[in-house]
C-alpha cells in the first residue's frame, strides 16, 4: 500500500508495525528525522488463529504526532484515506497551528515512569469545558484527569501517575491521552514503562 504515496520527495512514507511498539516507533523516526505519518498496529488479545492479521487496532499518526485516525479492524479504503488525511495536514515551517481551537501537546517524558506531564493548550478568551482522560488501545476510559471549565488563551497541565481510576498501577505499555473540547479530540500514546 504504501508504495502507492510514494514520490520521488519522500524518503519514506511513514512505518507499518507489525511486530514493533511505540519506542521503536519513536526510535525509527527520531533517527531518520522522518515526518511523516506513521500507521501502527495494535496487538489484539484473544484473536483465533484463523484470522489472517494478529492486529486488529490501526491508527495513524500525523507528523505533528497527534493521532489522526483510529479504527478497530483493517479497511484499506478507510486507512488509506487517513493517510491521505495525514499527508495533506503535514506541519510546514511555519509551525503546527492548534486545531480546532486547542492543541494538545506531547507528553513529557515519554516513555515515563513513575509519572508524566500532559499539557494542552487553549487557543481564544473565555472559558470552555475541558475533558482530559487516559484510554486503553481498545478506547476504554481508564481515568479522567480534567472534567470542568478551563480558561482560554493559555496553557494548561496534568499530571499523570499510571494509575487507574481506582488507585490501581496500570501494567507497562502504550495508552492513549484524549482531549476533548467542546465535542473535538485530539489524542496521543504515551507509554508507560516499569
Amino acid at each position: 500500500m504504501a508504495n502507492s504515496f510514494a514520490g520521488s520527495d519522500f524518503q519514506a512514507l511513514g512505518l507499518e508495525m507489525w511486530g514493533g511498539n511505540l519506542s521503536q516507533t519513536n526510535s525509527f523516526l527520531s533517527v531518520t528525522g522522518i515526518t511523516y505519518p506513521a500507521l501502527m498496529g495494535a496487538a489484539a488479545a484473544g484473536i483465533g488463529s484463523s484470522y489472517a492479521c494478529t492486529y486488529d487496532i490501526f491508527f495513524v499518526v500525523g507528523g505533528d504526532g497527534l493521532i489522526t485516525f483510529r479504527r478497530s479492524g483493517w479497511n484499506l479504503a478507510l486507512t488509506t484515506a487517513a493517510i491521505d488525511a495525514a499527508l495533506a495536514d503535514l506541519p510546514t515551517d511555519a509551525g503546527t497551528p492548534a486545531r480546532d481551537g486547542f492543541r494538545l501537546q506531547p507528553a513529557y517524558p515519554n516513555p515515563f515512569n513513575p509519572s508524566t506531564t500532559l499539557a494542552y493548550r487553549i487557543d481564544g478568551e473565555g472559558e470552555r469545558h475541558v475533558r482530559l482522560r487516559i484510554l486503553d488501545l481498545h478506547g476504554r476510559v481508564l481515568r479522567t484527569l480534567v472534567d470542568g471549565i478551563r480558561e482560554g488563551a493559555r496553557e494548561h497541565e496534568a499530571a499523570w501517575d499510571g494509575r487507574d481510576a481506582t488507585g490501581r498501577s496500570l501494567v507497562s505499555g502504550n495508552y492513549l491521552v484524549e482531549l476533548r473540547i467542546d465535542g473535538q479530540s485530539q489524542s496521543r500514546f504515551v507509554t508507560l514503562l516499569k
